[in-house]
């Protein structure tokens, strides 16, 4: 949390509890470290994307089949059993698997950037900022709390949606008509 916080904030502040002594504040879009993180993670899943074509290739060339065939094979598919697979690429497979992100540790990276920057915890009878949250305190929350947060970040984003489309709007029917 930036020291200068206080002299962002114009209205009430707004929250949505996540838990009796967990809350998140409402900001009606996100926060430019929570944007970078989420651009961080579509970095690495333009990587992992990058990463998974290349193998599909080798495996198409050196196993003389279409490159959909291959991209079949990589996900436990296919007329070749993952064992032979596995035999003729096993590096590169296992460093697919390992480098891959799923979905949880996704949701686990937002959820832990979102508490970071507007999460606060009611520590001894006061609201307190949770800027220190880090990743392990996010495995500890139960999946039911996570996919709360999933939706909170969501409904973030889409009102700095709505906000941006209104000012368009409002920009456009402000322009003066085109003369004729």
């Amino acid at each position: 949390m930036s020291k200068y916080s206080f002299l962002l904030e114009t209205k009430a502040e707004e929250f949505f509890e996540l838990l009796p002594g967990i809350r998140l504040k409402k900001y009606g879009g996100w926060l430019v470290a929570e944007a970078i993180e989420q651009e961080e993670i579509s970095k690495l899943q333009s990587q992992a994307t990058i990463r998974a074509v290349q193998l599909a290739k080798r495996i198409a060339i050196a196993k003389d089949i279409p490159l959909d065939q291959a991209f079949e094979l990589l996900q436990g598919g296919g007329a070749i059993t993952e064992s032979e697979l596995l035999s003729d690429f096993t590096e590169e497979t296992l460093s697919m698997i390992t480098g891959g992100t799923s979905v949880e540790a996704i949701n686990a990276r937002m959820v832990t950037a979102f508490m970071r920057s507007r999460g606060q915890g009611l520590i001894d009878e006061e609201w307190q900022d949770l800027a220190d949250w880090d990743i392990d305190d996010t495995k500890a929350l139960p999946r039911k709390a996570i996919g709360m947060v999933v939706e909170f970040i969501t409904s973030e984003q889409e009102a700095e949606t709505k906000e941006a489309m209104a000012k368009k709007s409002r920009t456009r029917n402000s322009l003066p008509s085109p003369k004729k």
